[in-house]
């Protein structure tokens, strides 16, 4: 494991996601218009405030001496409630809006995500760390809710109330403003400094905390060597490490902003100075009224909430858009095993024919796992597939069930090419049963029910029957409801893997591809599963990689695999007869087990 991670691939990092935002949320513009619209109200209602309080200064109160118009003071009052009623129907009314569209953008972004995932080949998932493709999921996403929520209303609002002060602010009195804007300079390179720092930091900080999350989903997964080797230390250790730099990352972030904002505040009280000292010495030499001066400080603060707003959710939209560029980086990577454009349609159930013909396949295009396999089973064949380790049985049988594509050559059953059938006709027609069976969170029923949902509850039970393991079902403790935690952590290996080919079982695919089954269980518990693998087979083709030649001995052929190619065909007696690898592999087999049971 490595605590800093590569990004993934540079042809992901070039998509820009603020189109590809734009896009979806285009269909949502009727929203969006009253939305905005709602906010310029809102903001419309909050920057005549301080007019209406000039007003009720000027004309209501005038210079004392009973000179005022009291009508005036109830009319400014009136208007004055008018406009909070205002206020706060479009305040509110535009944070529902922006809030529903962003939820609902988001909302689909997460399907689209997760869609994506699923469509996507074991290349994909090899090639890319899982930790930070959650991360694109949890952290990336939660980015870009918090600008949807907050950063858009925000934006808007403010954009809108510091033009609209700076408009009222120079009609009030533009020599006022003018001395007023001597404040400008030091906001603005205060500003650009913080932005410039601050995009830094908190690039870091999203960095660091995908290596946290990455850490934690790599211990959290190899628990069990973790603990077989004692490494808990070591792993606290490098979590603490990595936790530190990404404390000090925020850290950095906050000192940043401890030296931005209550510099920003105090040249806002400044200004609010510069006014007070200018205005009076204007409302003296009657140049402007108390109420005019009284307006101005109002409407410092509609400049400089603004530019502070703006500042803090610069960084907000920053990250907002590295997040998006992320997320449309991996939609936007193609998958190494498309659906097809246009799948042939099946002309009726598959008999199970498999050929492979000419087959070359490498992970890597410079490294060949297979070279020109030509493989043909009949529909109904119990094939066996035997070889040393990274020999490429394993690869066979991916290929087989389209998990990859060869590089050259053409894999076909019942004579249709696998890259022109519908991914949901192949899947109904070749399955594969894991070396250790996988459960998902849920009852047994429905991790049953998962290689074909559509079957009723009597067809699963009498599947089990079949398999003669309805008994042990029943004799859980709530037995087909019994509920499984995360990859069936309650159950042993031996009943997971009974389960596993119960699914299979219904599923009832002609097709089987099995990653041998037994090869981890207990005597007892494979006398049960291979019981039940015997019934899942019959009448079925199967290719079988074997992890221990007791399984050869009863196929109906055995194509023996060594660097890529398939070197011997035949069954058990024939090869070893032949006297070739095969034979020379069960000899050694046979010797080892005759050394174990002595």
């Amino acid at each position: 494991m490595s605590d800093d991670v590569t990004e993934l691939p540079e042809r992901a990092a070039k998509v820009n996601g603020l189109a590809g935002a734009v896009r979806m949320l285009a269909p949502r513009w009727p929203a969006i218009l009253v939305a905005v619209a709602s906010i310029v109200f809102f903001t419309g209602a909050s920057l005549a405030k301080p007019l209406v309080i000039q007003y009720a200064l000027d004309t209501g109160v005038g210079t004392g001496a009973g000179d005022g118009d009291k009508r005036a003071l109830v009319v400014a009052g009136v208007i004055f409630l008018a406009l909070l009623v205002l206020v706060y129907i479009f305040q509110g009314l535009s944070t529902y809006l922006v809030n529903r569209i962003g939820q609902d953008f988001l909302r689909e972004l997460r399907l689209r995500l997760f869609t994506h995932y699923q469509r996507m080949s074991l290349a994909f998932f090899g090639r890319e760390n899982a930790g930070r493709l959650v991360a694109r999921m949890t952290n990336d996403v939660a980015t870009v809710n918090d600008v949807l929520n907050n950063g858009f209303l925000m934006v808007v609002q403010s954009t809108l109330t510091l033009a609209g002060a700076t408009v009222i602010l120079l009609l009030l009195s533009w020599e006022l403003s003018l001395t007023t804007a001597m404040i400008l300079p030091p906001l603005i390179v205060a500003t650009v400094f913080f932005r410039r720092y601050s995009e830094k930091a908190y690039g870091a900080v999203r960095e660091h905390i995908a290596n946290v999350m990455i850490h934690m989903q790599e211990s959290f997964s190899g628990l069990r060597v973790v603990q077989a080797f004692a490494r808990e230390q070591h792993n606290m250790e490098r979590f603490g490490d990595i936790n530190e730099r990404n404390f000090w990352a925020n850290v950095n972030t906050v000192r940043i902003s401890a030296l931005y904002f209550p510099f920003i505040e105090w040249l806002s009280a400044v200004g609010i100075g510069i006014i007070l000292y200018f205005g009076g010495r204007k409302v003296a030499g009657d140049e402007v009224t108390i109420g005019t001066v009284t307006a101005f400080v109002f409407y410092l603060e509609f400049i400089f909430q603004p530019i502070q707003n703006l500042s803090q959710v610069f960084d907000m939209v920053q990250s907002a858009g590295a997040a998006l560029n992320k997320i449309f980086g991996i939609l936007g990577i193609a998958p190494d095993v498309p659906e097809a454009k246009e799948p042939t349609t099946l002309a009726g159930a598959l008999a199970g024919r498999i050929v492979l013909e000419g087959v070359n396949f490498g992970y890597d295009p410079v490294r060949p796992v297979l070279t020109e396999v030509n493989i043909a089973i009949e529909p109904g064949e119990h094939i066996v597939l035997v070889g040393p380790t990274g020999a490429g049985k394993s690869t066979l049988a991916k290929l087989i069930t389209r998990f990859y594509d060869p590089t050259a050559g053409t894999v076909r059953i019942d004579g249709y090419d696998l890259r022109q059938l519908a991914n949901a006709d192949l899947r109904r027609s070749v399955t594969m049963v894991p070396q250790e069976g996988f459960l998902f969170t849920g009852t047994i029923r429905e991790n049953i029910l998962f290689g074909r949902p559509d079957a009723t509850s009597e067809e699963v039970e009498a599947a089990c029957r079949t398999l003669g393991i309805d008994e042990f079902i029943r004799m859980l403790p709530d037995g087909y409801e019994t509920m499984v935690s995360f990859r069936g952590s309650r159950l042993s290996a031996g009943e997971k893997q009974l389960i596993s080919i119960a699914r299979a079982f219904l599923a009832d695919p002609p097709v089987l591809i099995l990653d041998e089954a037994t090869s981890s269980l207990d005597p007892a518990t494979e006398e049960q599963v291979e019981e039940a693998l015997r019934q899942l087979l019959k009448g079925r083709t199967s290719v079988v990689i074997a992890h221990r030649l007791s399984t050869a001995e009863h196929a109906d052929r055995i194509l023996v695999v060594d660097h890529g190619r398939v070197v011997e065909d035949g069954n058990h007696a024939e090869l070893v007869a032949k006297g070739g690898y095969y034979s020379s592999l069960y000899r050694q087999w046979t010797a080892g087990r005759e050394v174990r049971s002595a």
